[in-house]
């Protein structure tokens, strides 16, 4: 008969984990680090530039969106007729309207 053991590794199929020391384990990290293929300065500082680059991109997009929605919650809560700026449209509109052409459209 089998021999019966509660051994979880035993029964799965799988050899136990052998404990290794702290050595060791640098010792395999330093050698996997050697193996990887790392970019070239160059190469780096481009990376670096276009990361910066589509971050700055980006956070402008984000801040005009702010910007805008901050307008937008301000012409809502005061309305229309207390915007500072709504006398500056209206003269804009008011000019438009006296072009023959666009005064049809407006």
């Amino acid at each position: 008969m089998a021999k019966n053991t509660n051994n979880n590794a035993a029964v799965k199929g799988e050899a136990p984990k052998k404990k290794r020391g702290i050595g060791r384990w640098f010792k395999e990290l330093f050698s996997e680090l050697k193996k990887v293929s790392w970019p070239s300065f160059l190469t780096v500082v481009k990376q670096t530039g276009v990361v910066l680059l589509v971050t700055l991109f980006f956070l402008l997009v984000l801040m005009g969106v702010d910007a805008g929605l901050g307008a937008l919650y301000k012409l809502l809560m005061t309305g229309v007729n207390d915007m500072p700026t709504t006398s500056a449209v209206m003269s804009v509109l008011t000019s438009i309207k006296s072009i023959p052409i666009f005064g049809a459209l407006l």
